[in-house]
């Protein structure tokens, strides 16, 4: 539709306002479009869907509502081409206008009219995961090949060596539970093969749809025709949540593959029941506005979590309030810490970044316990780390295959916290969460960078077992000199790669190094340090590193290892002293 030369606003007079809504003008006027700049740089600053907004009305705007057509809420000097209603709440709408050059404008405007709680771009969300096509899986694997769920130090789907014990203890938490069909796990993601030999018995079934059949009928009341598997968002409504991308059904094998039925892979969950939401496309990506739907449709659904591998866009409203609700009805909402090896704490990544006491942010491990490289992290916002590298699980079609990301860590720890909440369904969202993280196992080498220093332990979880935390008081540590300095050339080469192993007093326990100074090119160029296991305990990258201790390995010994790639140096670094522990 397009508008006439109208001001945005309320094109009501005085008298259509009640007494409820009294002092409140939200008529015709003029302003100042003095934060145009202000919109136009957050459109710029994350991808999203050109000319889309979406926004929630006041309670002066639902007045509105009930009291004239939607079409004068909205109608004003812009040219809309749609506007839309969210099935899952009314008080929410996507509007459309015919060119993207408005948008800022259009920002501006809603948000200075009091019949908009508050509107924001439509950004586009990506899956945090990728296929791992250079790598041929055999159709018939076995445990033996899910070194997440037990890891005896066998070769991940790269060749790479891995650390036993470096898994969630799975196959030890099965002999207390295997699950249970009662706990329904939303998977917001690029829907579900539902037919999939792994996953078909393990599908969310809405009892009274699915016993009515397709009969066009809304036999729930849910506002939702026909939703007996679940709900399909991604660009469309409609009652068919098949995934056409291969992502989602990858994250629901991981949380919930049917067990010991003699095929193929297992999930953390032998049974459960699982909730596809799809709002993500085939092509893996979708918009702000179906993502709210998603969260607002697993609320509606009752389910006690959503697990979500995807991210993307900056911090908005409209999510962080849909993210509260699903909280105030008990629901946990587990997110992807994301891809971009960054520090969370200070470059969040929503959603995992939001705020809020129901959200888990999962950062990815490798099978030798090490923060995969790719991983975000943040010592404050990441909560946990999970199994992320090389996950083999289902694709669409009774296939499987093997992807890395914190999109395969995400379901990890959704499927422990079905697991958990299936050994008592009465636990709250908040004594999940607070099980799952503290019953971690400590990992020297996540200690730094993940709020709970450690990687999930699902029979820990299962049976309330809380390891302490062995990092050492600084006063412990004790200074040893060393001969020279270990350090790298000033400024140092591309493709440098030096190696020395240091060794302190027999009786060390403990033993770190200490930096007088590092300038590293961040997360391209590394100095990693190794204990006497060949255990990762620290990967130092970046600028601004002075007089600072590395974090510590067992023992007395270390191996620190120097490697820059083929752009650009730095300064390099360099190590003055050895510290330990007795």
């Amino acid at each position: 539709m397009k508008q006439g030369n109208r001001w945005l606003g309320l094109a009501w007079s005085a008298a259509l306002v009640s007494s409820a809504t009294a002092g409140v003008f939200l008529g015709a006027g003029n302003f100042a479009h003095t934060d145009i700049a202000k919109y136009s740089a957050i459109l710029a600053q994350h991808e999203r869907a050109p000319a889309e907004v979406v926004l929630k009305l006041s309670d002066a705007g639902t007045f509105a509502r009930r009291t004239m057509s939607i079409e004068k809420i909205f109608g004003n000097n812009f040219h809309i081409a749609a506007i839309n209603a969210f099935e899952t709440n009314n008080k929410f709408y996507k509007v459309k206008l015919e060119s993207d050059t408005e948008t800022a404008a259009f920002l501006e405007a809603l948000n200075k009219n009091p019949a908009i709680a508050y509107a924001e771009p439509n950004y586009i969300y990506r899956i945090n995961g990728t296929r791992d096509a250079e790598e041929v899986i055999p159709n018939n694997p076995d445990l033996g090949l899910l070194w997440g769920m037990k890891n005896i130090g066998q070769k991940d789907a790269e060749g790479t060596v891995g650390v036993a014990g470096a898994d969630i203890n799975a196959t030890k938490a099965w002999a207390k539970t295997t699950g249970s069909k009662d706990i329904v796990v939303a998977v917001i993601d690029t829907g579900v093969d539902y037919n999939h030999e792994k996953l078909a018995d393990n599908i969310f079934q809405n009892k009274a749809e699915c016993d009515a059949g397709t009969d066009g009928i809304d036999n729930d009341g849910n506002g939702f025709v026909d939703d007996c598997r679940g709900w399909n968002f991604a660009g469309v409504s409609n009652n068919d949540p098949m995934d056409d991308n291969a992502h989602g059904t990858h994250v629901s094998g991981t949380i919930g593959a049917k067990g010991n039925d003699g095929k193929s892979i297992v999930g953390v969950n032998w049974n459960v029941s699982i909730l596809p939401i799809k709002f993500l496309t085939g092509s893996g990506s979708g918009t702000l506005e179906d993502a709210v739907k998603s969260i607002q449709y697993a609320t509606i659904m009752g389910a006690n979590m959503s697990s979500n591998s995807w991210g993307g866009g900056g911090f908005t409203q409209s999510m962080y309030d849909s993210i509260v609700e699903a909280k105030n009805k008990g629901i946990l909402f587990i997110a992807a810490a994301g891809n971009d090896s960054e520090n969370a704490d200070s470059s969040p990544h929503y959603p995992a970044g939001y705020q809020v006491d129901n959200v888990i942010a999962v950062a990815a491990s490798t099978n030798r316990d090490t923060l995969a490289d790719f991983s975000t992290y943040g010592k404050r916002t990441v909560h946990i780390a999970a199994p992320g590298h090389k996950i083999l699980s289902s694709v669409p079609g009774n296939r499987y295959d093997t992807y890395s990301g914190t999109s395969m860590a995400t379901p990890h720890v959704s499927g422990a916290a079905a697991l958990l909440w299936s050994t008592d369904k009465n636990m709250k969202y908040n004594e999940v969460k607070e099980r799952l993280l503290k019953s971690r196992d400590f990992v020297p080498n996540m200690a730094r960078k993940i709020a709970f220093s450690g990687r999930l332990n699902v029979y820990n979880a299962v049976m309330g077992i809380y390891p302490p935390s062995p990092e050492p008081a600084e006063s412990d540590w004790r200074d040893v000199k060393i001969d020279a300095p270990i350090e790298s050339a000033h400024p140092y080469k591309d493709n440098a790669k030096q190696e020395w192993t240091i060794e302190g007093p027999a009786n060390a326990k403990y033993i770190r190094v200490h930096f007088a100074k590092a300038e590293l090119e961040s997360n391209y160029d590394f100095v990693r340090l190794f204990d006497s296991k060949g255990v990762e305990v620290d990967a130092i990258t970046g600028e601004g590193i002075s007089a600072s201790a590395s974090y510590y390995g067992e023992g007395n010994m270390l191996k620190i290892v120097f490697t820059s790639d083929s752009s650009e140096t730095r300064w390099g670094f360099m190590i003055d002293k050895i510290q330990v522990v007795y």
